[in-house]
C-alpha cells in the first residue's frame, strides 16, 4: 500500500514565488511578510528579481520561515526591444546537504545575479541549462516558472533532472493576461518519462489587479525547520492549489490496483495517467452535489498517476506524480 503523505504529519501554507519593493513588487518585504503571515502561511521566498535575498535574520519565528532566493532571468528581445521570450526560474536555498554540496559557494544576501540578454534568436535550452546549473551550483531548489506566459517552445525548458519543479499554476498570470495554466507542459514532460514535481505559486506584484494569495502548496512535514520543508519539497510531499482558499488533498492510497482520493467537498476530481489514450478517469458529483472521495482500478498499463480535485468554482489542487 502506497501513501501519498505520511499518516500523521502538519500541514504547512507556503508560497514559492513573491515579489516586494526591492524588484517591481508593492509591498516591502516587512508589508509582505505580514499581509502571508495574516493569511495562514506558514513560510515565504520572497523571488525578487535577479536578487538574492536572506531574510530569516528578521523574520523567521517558531511559527514562520522565510526561504532564501530569487527569480532569475533571460530575455530574448526582437529588434525593437520588444520580449520575444523568457526563462525565469526560482533559486531557493537548499537543504543543509545541498548548501554543503554547492560548488559555487552560496548566494549573498541582497546579491544581484544579472540577467541574460539576446537578441533575434538563440539556443533557449541551452540558455536553461546554464541557468539551471547556476542555481544547482549555488546550493538552490530551482522552479522553471510560468512557461505559457514566457512563450517559450517546449524543446527549450522541457528537459529532465535540471530543475525540482515545474510551476503549473500561476496566479499572477491567470489574472493578468489568461497564461498562467501549465499543466499541459508538465504532462508532456511525464509522458516523456521525465520525473519532475509540480508547484503553485500567487507571483505576487500587488499592481493593478489582484494576486496575491491564489496559488500556493501544503507541505507534509514533520515540524517546520528549513531542512524540513525543503527535503518535503524535494521529495514531493505537498500538493498545489490554484487559487483563493483552494480545495485539500487529504491523503491518495495506492492500494494493488486501487487508487483512493480522499479531498475537501469538491465537484470533481480527475485521475490523470500516463499510457494509453483514455488512461485516467474523471469521477463528478451528481449535479448540486459534492464529493469527498473518488477511487480509480488501474489498468496495470499506467506509467504515472496524479491527481486534480476542482471545486464548483474552478479552484484545483494537484498531487504531484506517483510514478509505476
Amino acid at each position: 500500500m502506497i501513501k501519498f503523505f505520511p499518516e500523521h504529519t502538519n500541514w504547512y501554507k507556503g508560497n514559492l514565488h513573491s515579489h516586494t519593493t526591492n524588484s517591481d513588487g508593492a509591498w516591502t518585504p516587512d508589508e509582505a511578510v505580514e499581509h502571508y503571515k495574516a493569511n495562514g502561511y506558514a513560510f515565504l521566498c520572497l523571488s525578487d528579481h535577479n536578487l538574492y535575498t536572506d531574510y530569516r535574520y528578521k523574520y523567521n519565528s517558531d511559527l514562520f520561515l522565510i526561504l532564501p532566493g530569487t527569480e532569475i532571468a533571460a530575455v530574448l528581445f526582437d529588434e525593437k526591444d520588444g520580449y520575444l521570450k523568457m526563462h525565469h526560474l526560482n533559486g531557493i536555498l537548499g537543504t543543509k546537504a545541498m548548501q554543503e554540496q554547492a560548488k559555487s559557494g552560496l548566494f549573498q544576501h541582497m546579491e544581484r545575479i544579472e540577467p541574460i540578454v539576446a537578441y533575434g534568436d538563440w539556443d533557449g535550452r541551452k540558455v536553461t541549462e546554464a541557468m539551471a546549473e547556476n542555481l544547482r551550483d549555488h546550493g538552490c531548489f530551482i522552479t522553471y516558472n510560468h512557461p505559457v506566459w514566457s512563450r517559450v517552445e517546449p524543446h527549450e525548458f522541457e528537459i529532465g533532472g535540471i530543475y525540482n519543479s515545474l510551476e503549473i499554476y500561476n496566479y499572477n498570470t491567470v489574472n493578468e493576461s489568461g497564461t498562467g495554466f501549465n499543466t499541459t507542459y508538465w504532462d508532456e514532460m511525464l509522458r516523456k518519462g521525465m520525473h519532475v514535481n509540480a508547484d503553485a505559486a500567487d507571483d505576487n506584484h500587488n499592481g493593478n489587479f489582484p494576486d496575491n494569495f491564489g496559488g500556493y502548496v501544503m507541505v507534509a512535514a514533520e515540524s517546520l525547520t528549513h531542512d524540513n520543508i525543503l527535503n518535503a519539497l524535494m521529495e514531493g510531499r505537498y500538493y498545489s492549489v490554484g487559487g483563493v482558499d483552494g480545495p485539500r488533498i487529504d491523503q491518495i492510497i495506492i492500494d494493488g490496483r486501487n487508487v483512493t482520493v480522499s479531498c475537501s467537498p469538491v465537484e470533481r476530481v480527475n485521475i490523470i495517467a500516463g499510457g494509453y489514450v483514455g488512461a485516467g478517469t474523471t469521477i463528478m458529483a451528481p449535479k448540486g452535489e459534492k464529493i469527498t472521495e473518488a477511487s480509480m482500478r488501474l489498468s496495470g498499463t499506467e506509467t504515472y498517476i496524479r491527481v486534480e480535485c476542482v471545486d464548483e468554482y474552478g479552484r484545483t489542487a494537484w498531487s504531484n506524480p506517483y510514478y509505476l
